[in-house]
């Protein structure tokens, strides 16, 4: 199977790690240049974009395509928050994509995303608007006490009025019209549902909080989507950068859905909050198993029984916190949750690592941007425990975590199933990956650098970790590092050769 991929932007999370599962899987990964892709301080070349696309289809080189609204419509994930663009200029290229399916001569299955437009409680302006770092936490708060207002719900006595003292008109009003007309493309684009233009579609909430202009919009659509009857097409979940891995898996997929037992370590954490996400943790992982196309059940691995123990069983292990989930980026004015006692989870995570039978997913969210170093610590002196880990993620979100974890689960089954010959070599460069980056780079390195995104002091700390993981994996690659955006939030592992 030949797949059109259109990224998000052109970060490793999300242009790069993608392609690696479609190898996994046994797909032909067609990808626009690298360059061609948003980036954080500029947008993608849209009408390139549109037209390698085009030229794709109109050739009929692709069976499916799973695309990135975003970057088609605005530029990138960072642009749709920064553009400046009127509707009309965005419905116009909606209207471009409306005529896709019929440039090719073959069925093509076309799956989307599209992102509901966050709002951080920080005063950081990397990824926002220049205003940002003046009236960020002044706008997250406003936003807030909108929604609580349209939900019925009494303000204290001056609160609002107080919070739009502070916050200029001007710039309260260009924060409204830019939601405004990220809101209504999102309607338009899920009303293009009926017309059979996506087939499946994911709306993903980015950084939220539990009360929000955001959250009245992700209400909005899923009130909308449920009266179309689209409950089975359309996804609306917390989420972002890991959605390309989501669609992949449940396109690779199809109809070999392997049976998935779920466990929570502890069982407890499932009603704690998730950071960045205004819900609880177990929510998350239910919605992103909903939009990957399985379901689980919770049997301790013990009890299942024989019929499980095959290829096509997944055993989810979700490593989480007792109290609160911690986060190895601690902000200015806020306390420091970067050292939790996760003794005891640990513990019982490797329990159950060792009495599952078959594959095991692992996702680390016991911290959030980043994984547990209490339990990488131990299962790192166990080659016989990874031997069974079919995928492991502990970066930025419990749900970038869990849906990229799931989908590299998922392609890896859907490979075997094809018997695709590189699954072994793919899945190994996978596990590395997560392992050098989400545990060695994001727990241990990334605090020495100080913020200087300096690749010889990256090479030089991270080192000692590559070796630990090249032995305990048996696999010894020849790796790039670099800050591709010039930042010390992410790295960058490259292997030589492709």
């Amino acid at each position: 199977m030949k797949i059109l991929l259109i990224p998000l932007d052109d970060r490793p999370v999300t242009y790069s790690y993608p392609q690696l599962l479609a190898k996994l899987g046994g797909a032909e990964a067609v990808v626009p240049p690298r360059t061609m892709m948003g980036s954080l301080s500029r947008g993608a070349q849209i009408d390139e974009l549109f037209n390698f696309c085009e030229g794709c289809l109109s050739r009929s080189e692709v069976d499916a395509a799973v695309i990135c609204l975003d970057s088609l419509l605005y530029g990138g994930l960072i642009t749709s928050r920064r553009s400046t663009e009127q509707v009309k200029t965005i419905q116009a290229r909606l209207d471009r994509l409306k005529k896709w399916k019929e440039l090719s001569t073959k069925p093509v299955t076309i799956y989307a995303q599209s992102s509901i437009m966050r709002i951080s409680d920080n005063y950081d302006n990397t990824e926002e608007k220049e205003y940002w770092s003046r009236f960020g936490r002044e706008l997250f708060e406003w936003s807030a006490c909108l929604h609580r207002l349209a939900s019925g719900e009494k303000l204290a006595p001056g609160l609002l009025e107080s919070l739009e003292r502070r916050i200029p008109g001007d710039i309260r009003q260009d924060y409204l019209d830019t939601r405004f007309r990220n809101f209504t493309i999102n309607m338009t684009v899920l009303k293009s549902m009926e017309d059979g233009l996506i087939d499946h579609l994911v709306f993903s909430q980015d950084d939220s909080g539990s009360w929000g202009l955001n959250v009245g919009e992700r209400d909005r659509l899923i009130s909308v989507s449920q009266q179309m009857s689209l409950q089975n097409k359309v996804n609306i979940y917390a989420g972002a950068d890991e959605v390309m891995c989501t669609l992949l898996g449940r396109l690779l997929m199809a109809e070999n859905k392997p049976s998935l037992s779920l466990h929570f370590s502890p069982d407890g954490c499932r009603m704690i909050a998730s950071r960045y996400e205004g819900q609880d943790i177990g929510t998350t992982i239910q919605a992103q198993i909903k939009a990957i196309g399985l379901s689980a059940n919770d049997r301790p691995p013990s009890d299942t029984t024989d019929s499980a123990q095959t290829s096509n069983s997944l055993t989810m292990i979700v490593h989480g916190p007792s109290e609160r989930q911690g986060d190895h980026i601690t902000l200015p004015g806020l306390p420091d949750f970067s050292q939790l006692d996760s003794s005891k989870a640990a513990a019982n995570t490797i329990t159950l690592i060792e009495s599952a039978p078959g594959f095991v997913i692992l996702c680390d969210v016991v911290y959030a941007n980043g994984g547990d170093p209490l339990l990488m610590e131990q299962l790192i002196k166990r080659p016989e425990l990874l031997k069974k880990i079919c995928s492991y993620a502990g970066w930025n979100t419990t749900g970038n975590t869990t849906g990229s974890a799931l989908g590299t689960a998922v392609c890896t089954i859907a490979g075997m199933a094809i018997n695709n010959k590189s699954v072994s070599d793919s899945q190994k460069r996978s596990l590395f990956t997560r392992l050098v980056d989400d545990w060695a780079y994001q727990t241990k390195v990334r605090k020495e650098l100080q913020n200087e995104p300096s690749t010889q002091k990256l090479a030089e700390l991270i080192s000692p970790y590559i070796k630990t993981v090249s032995a305990a994996l048996a696999f010894e690659p020849s790796v790039r590092l670099s800050f591709p955006w010039r930042r010390t939030f992410e790295i960058e592992i490259g292997f030589e050769g492709g």
